[in-house]
């Protein structure tokens, strides 16, 4: 529907001229009429001017046809209005039910339908089959006028064109004459200044001269404001957009670089790990081999006699572990016991086990694990956050931590620790990225990549959320050195 329907009355020569052929059409016969218009163009309005100014319908249905409305509800609206005096429910057809209570009866009545392309096709086809009953009816004159937009029922009237003579009428833009004097009309009476009522003319002389964009000049004056506020508000959108994109790109690029360092870092500790695991049979066979020729020698210097001069003897199943190319030097003979402990990984222990030892000596223990220390609180009441890189700094950097947050402000870690309840469990120290300080909240400390992993999927959802991962002492002590 135009938006021009509550407009004022104004004289134009293309609406009257539409409105004499509507009066044409429907004074001495029964007819279809098709009134095509753009969006915008008044077919509202002409509807409107029709009703008030043909005093002749007796009987008069309007209907305005919306999206939401289904066939059985566009007939009973048609039909509540051409038969006001009786019931009906909608479910017979147009022609069925005008036959059943005006057969006999004289009927003049005029059906306007607006926005017509949203009409129901079935109920079109009956519309046009009551004005053919009409045609030849002598008590009956039905005229059905039909306001829709162009090209939108063509397809279904053509159907009707082989029993009927359907009528169209189209609605051309305004004049230039008409568009002025529409303008002074309806449009210029509320604009005050005269710097904006040439501003109307100028923008109206660039468009179709619809009624309804005509109109819509009013409000765009009203409305718009200066174009100097438009750009600054456009300008600072992009701003913002700007300011987040860069923003999390920063945030993006750091991490990745993190991830990537840890990676190279984790790599090289696999490496240094997996070399020292090798090397590490030699070195349990030389300890056994040193620990059995000490046995000995205290052994032999407990003996009265020197035998230093005798031939060796051979022991079986023995393996011989020395240099004898020179005379002065002793063989070391190694019980098969201790090789075959030595073959099984378990060589330090077998080894004090097999070789007996003569000596009062206490014994040798193995190191023990040190002590759990107690984590310091990583927030202060007093200064606030505290730093641990001294800390951190003294750990071995074959040693791993497991990575929760890196964050750029005080405020932000403090509040990361205090959600998640980690004021005792974790270390926190600062670094420098990409000229930016960040700090690094790191929980505990590993010796290996397969603990601080394990640890990590042992931590509460809200955190194993935050993707922690592993990261060597070797890169802490590495980040921990750029600030200082």
């Amino acid at each position: 529907m135009s938006v021009i329907h509550g407009a004022g009355l104004v004289q134009l020569e293309s609406q009257a001229e539409i409105l004499e052929g509507l009066q044409l059409f429907t004074r001495f016969h029964s007819n279809v009429i098709l009134v095509e218009g753009e969006p915008g163009s008044g077919k509202s309005w002409i509807a409107q001017r029709f009703l008030d100014t043909d005093k002749e319908i007796q009987t008069l249905s309007f209907l305005i046809c919306l999206p939401s409305q289904s066939v059985d509800q566009q007939r009973s609206v048609l039909m509540s209005q051409l038969l006001s005096d009786s019931f009906c429910i909608g479910e017979e057809t147009l022609l069925q039910s005008l036959e059943a209570y005006r057969k006999e009866q004289e009927c003049n009545a005029t059906i306007i339908v607006d926005d017509a392309e949203l009409l129901a096709p079935n109920l079109l086809h009956e519309l046009c089959e009551l004005v053919v009953a009409a045609q030849h009816h002598p008590l009956w004159q039905i005229n059905v006028m039909v306001f829709a937009k162009p090209n939108t029922i063509d397809e279904v009237l053509v159907e009707e064109t082989s029993n009927l003579d359907i009528k169209s009428l189209v609605i051309q833009p305004l004049t230039n004459d008409e568009a002025n004097r529409f303008l002074e009309q309806l449009v210029m009476p509320n604009i005050s200044s005269a710097k904006k009522r040439d501003e109307i003319y100028q923008t109206a002389s660039r468009i179709e001269n619809w009624p309804s964009d005509l109109l819509a000049l009013e409000n765009h004056q009203k409305y718009h404001g200066s174009p100097w506020i438009r750009y600054l508000l456009i300008a600072l959108i992009v701003l913002l957009i700007t300011m987040g994109a860069w923003s999390w790109w920063a945030s993006y690029q750091a991490r990745m670089q993190d991830q990537l360092v840890d990676d190279v870092t984790l790599q090289q500790s696999e490496v240094q790990a997996e070399n020292a695991n090798r090397d590490l049979p030699l070195n349990t066979v030389s300890a056994a081999v040193s620990s059995a020729v000490s046995a000995e020698t205290d052994g032999k210097d407990k003996n009265a006699y020197d035998a230093s001069n005798l031939p060796q003897s051979v022991t079986g199943d023995t393996l011989t572990v020395g240099d004898l190319s020179a005379s002065d030097q002793k063989r070391v003979v190694v019980p098969s016991n201790v090789i075959d402990a030595l073959m099984d990984g378990d060589a330090p222990k077998d080894a004090k086990k097999a070789v007996p030892s003569t000596t009062n000596k206490e014994p040798v223990t193995g190191d023990k694990p040190e002590p759990a220390t107690k984590l310091k609180s990583a927030i202060n009441s007093t200064s606030g956050l505290v730093l641990a890189n001294q800390e951190l700094m003294d750990i071995s950097e074959q040693r791993y931590t497991l990575q929760l947050g890196a964050l750029t402000d005080e405020q932000s870690t403090i509040h990361f620790i205090k959600t998640h309840k980690l004021e005792d469990k974790v270390r926190v120290y600062k670094t420098i990225r990409n000229q930016k300080p960040w700090y690094i909240v790191t929980y505990q400390d590993f010796s290996s990549i397969k603990e601080s992993r394990e640890a990590g999927q042992e931590l509460p959802l809200e955190l194993q959320k935050e993707l922690p991962w592993p990261k060597s002492m070797a890169q802490v002590h590495q980040e921990i050195e750029r600030v200082q």
